[in-house]
């Protein structure tokens, strides 16, 4: 009798996938953004991001461009998944496309399918991490420069920090209108798409396992950002803003949030510079513990 394949039906995530896919995600070893539920729902369709569940097993798949891809599937097992994942491919027309983002991950490929992938490195979606307690202390001469913003902020403003709640989300939203009007294009797709997935994240902070925080200068808040788990080790920032004027309250918000809202954790994962040198420039000035590498592995056809 011919063993019948399983089929995999991709879809939109929705919120009630948070509790069966926190639960492998959470466990799975995987520290970088992409592992994120909130960073898969919130972002779901401007990155056309789906999920596929069979069992234990999450698929998930995602698009940039024109450039499509799948992560490295979650529980289960890894070979016969990517098999899976081949098979899927090719009734569809094309090789499989993996986003490796473990290096740790590359010599099993080639041991299961010698020769089978050719290999790139992405640079610009390098996630940094850092150490929770680095971030929060900003201790020693390597934070240096960060500690004389801070100083220089404080000595010019009168400001206070909050953590995001009900209460409060109506005037971060407020400021996240106010950063994109100063940013001189809220029609653009990338600015927009933020602004509404910014906006989806704050009305289901309780779902998202969201925290957040901000920073007010004289009442009007000048910066926030919010964050959730990717594992018991790694939170993810998902949002971090100021307002141009104030760009000092970057490194305010920074150290503030990790000090009074992430101690439970022993990494934040704040994510790719995209490739901009100012934004590299910026993420390697916080010292990152780990750079987490990433690959786009596409199986030769």
């Amino acid at each position: 009798m011919l063993k019948v394949k399983p089929e995999l039906a991709f879809r939109e995530p929705r919120l009630e996938d948070a509790a069966w896919m926190n639960g492998l995600l959470r466990t799975s070893g995987f520290r970088s953004s992409e592992y994120a539920f909130t960073t898969l729902f919130m972002w779901r369709r401007f990155y056309h991001n789906r999920i596929a569940r069979l069992g234990d097993t999450l698929f998930i798949k995602s698009q940039e461009g024109q450039d499509r891809f799948f992560l490295l599937p979650v529980g289960g097992d890894m070979r016969e998944n990517l098999l899976l994942l081949k098979d899927y491919a090719h009734d569809r027309g094309h090789p499989l496309r993996l986003f490796v983002t473990d290096a740790a991950w590359l010599p099993r490929l080639e041991a299961w399918f010698p020769g089978g992938f050719d290999v790139k490195p992405m640079r610009e979606e390098f996630d940094y991490l850092y150490a929770v307690e680095d971030l929060a202390t900003l201790q020693g001469k390597k934070y240096h420069g960060k500690r004389n913003h801070i100083n220089s902020f404080s000595e010019q403003y009168a400001w206070s920090y909050e953590a995001i709640t009900d209460g409060n989300t109506p005037d971060v939203l407020e400021m996240a209108q106010e950063w994109c009007r100063q940013k001189g294009n809220c029609q653009d797709e990338s600015l927009r798409s933020e602004k509404c997935a910014i906006r989806e994240a704050l009305a289901h902070r309780t779902e998202l396992s969201l925290t957040g925080g901000l920073i007010r200068v004289e009442g009007r808040v000048v910066a926030f950002t919010f964050a959730s788990p990717i594992n018991g080790e790694v939170v993810d920032i998902h949002v971090e803003k100021a307002l141009p004027d104030y760009a000092a309250a970057y490194a305010v918000i920074n150290r503030e949030f990790a000090a009074r809202e992430l101690s439970g954790y022993r990494y934040i994962n704040r994510e790719n510079d995209m490739g901009i040198e100012g934004l590299r420039r910026a993420k390697k000035s916080y010292q990152p513990a780990i750079l987490l590498e990433k690959f786009l592995c596409t199986e030769k056809w």
